[in-house]
């Protein structure tokens, strides 16, 4: 089968070296990158490290990625408001930080080696495909004129997909009035001392609606997030270096510490050497993910504010369990899309619901709500915290194949 795949991050990646390890010919777009070497982070939790290993990288993740055993919630003053373990089974599937290009490299790399090509600077304008409701076949036309032509599509080309946008056109996301700069710092002795390995050092003024993060991702680089609620300003839509860095790292600095946050937070900015601004979106779970030959995974059909980490671990899973249905069956990919979204959904949604219910919890519109807030997050903490669901962390993607395979008589 040949199989087009729009979008080379995460999800369409995985997707990608699933699927030609299996013997498909698959081709992968993807639109222009402005901005490389994104200083953003991923956050891979067990779940996730299960799919990377199943697809062979879990050596090459761990070997370029932070180990993070624990999650702790401090208001601005430094008061410990809740702290809870990160999943993990202790011997080879943990949680990881990691930058993300690193992540991306990786994966790219893997890409190569399966033969894979991927296709640079591909913008989607549209996709054409046969009428009827059994033809293969889809047509996918880009803006540099460029036509591509499959048996299927996946479209995994993120929360401002084209391919959803041509598909399902009424399902747009939406801002959620966050807005923030991320930011990754080169480790000197002074820093380790203050954000220790291990730990994802979470601040919030939930009152305020103004928070800031800080993990490692490497043994050399510290990863760094600010974000403040702003309903009518967007930052950035897309990925962007900050040519005025000087100033801009400064300003940001100046900032934070006005909010009050702890001062630690000011060195750590001001060394930066990558910044980029940021708008949160949000998405709700589309309620269909395939139109006939095309299909949606990752943030394509969904967007997750980052108030959890799941996001990418989800889409590692989303391309695991798409690529097995579509390998089990080749002749019928609609079949497999069908499988593939009953496999999927309630446990998508679910997660999303969890993260917005998280998100409450940090950014109160009340001071009642703020102190309600904060109580529920100890209560939590104490009876493991959000990021050890067994629900969530224990996911097998090959297991869920089976399940769906097994219910439907296929097994």
């Amino acid at each position: 089968m040949r199989i087009l795949v729009v979008g080379a991050g995460i999800a369409g990646s995985a997707a990608a070296i699933a699927l030609r390890r299996a013997g498909h010919d698959v081709e992968v777009f993807d639109r222009p990158i402005d901005f490389p070497d994104v200083p953003h982070a991923a956050y891979l939790a067990e779940n996730g490290m299960r799919a990377i290993k199943h697809l062979g990288l879990l050596d090459a993740v761990v070997r370029e990625a932070s180990r993070c055993d624990r999650h702790e919630i401090r208001d601005f003053r430094g008061n410990l408001v809740a702290a809870f373990p990160t999943a993990g089974n202790g011997a080879d599937l943990f949680t990881v930080t990691i930058k993300r290009s690193t992540l991306v490299r990786i994966l790219t790399n893997a890409l190569v080696m399966e033969g894979v090509y991927v296709h640079t600077d591909k913008f989607l304008v549209d996709i054409e495909q046969p009428p009827g409701d059994t033809a293969l076949g889809v047509k996918a036309k880009f803006k540099d004129g460029t036509v591509a032509y499959g048996d299927i599509l996946i479209g995994a080309d993120g929360v401002h997909s084209g391919v959803r946008k041509t598909l399902f056109p009424r399902h747009s996301p939406i801002r959620v009035g966050f807005i923030g700069h991320y930011g990754i710092t080169d480790l000197d002795h002074s820093m380790g001392d203050v954000w220790p390995s291990g730990n994802v050092h979470y601040y919030t003024d939930n009152a305020n609606a103004k928070s800031g993060m800080v993990y490692r991702v490497s043994e050399t680089q510290l990863f760094w997030f600010v974000m403040e609620m702003r309903p009518d300003e967007i930052s950035h839509d897309g990925w962007r270096p900050m040519f005025d860095l000087y100033e801009r790292r400064n300003a940001i600095a100046d900032m934070v510490r006005r909010w009050g946050m702890p001062e630690s937070f000011q060195p750590l900015i001001r060394a930066s050497k990558e910044i980029v601004p940021t708008t949160i979106y949000d998405l709700e779970v589309l309620p269909q993910w395939w139109r006939g030959n095309c299909v949606l995974i990752g943030g394509a059909k969904h967007a997750m504010p980052p108030f959890l980490g799941h996001v990418n671990s989800v889409a590692f899973e989303d391309a695991e369990v798409l690529a097995a249905l579509l390998n089990r069956f080749p002749e019928d990919p609609r079949r497999a899309f069908h499988l593939y979204q009953e496999a999927r959904y309630h446990r998508v949604a679910r997660i999303a619901d969890a993260v917005r219910t998280h998100a409450k919890r940090h950014y109160a519109t009340s001071p009642f709500a703020a102190t309600v807030g904060k109580l529920v997050l100890k209560i939590v903490s104490a009876v493991g915290g959000p990021m050890s669901s067994d629900e969530i962390m224990a996911y097998d993607g090959q297991a869920a194949v089976a399940d769906i395979l097994l219910r439907h008589g296929y097994l």
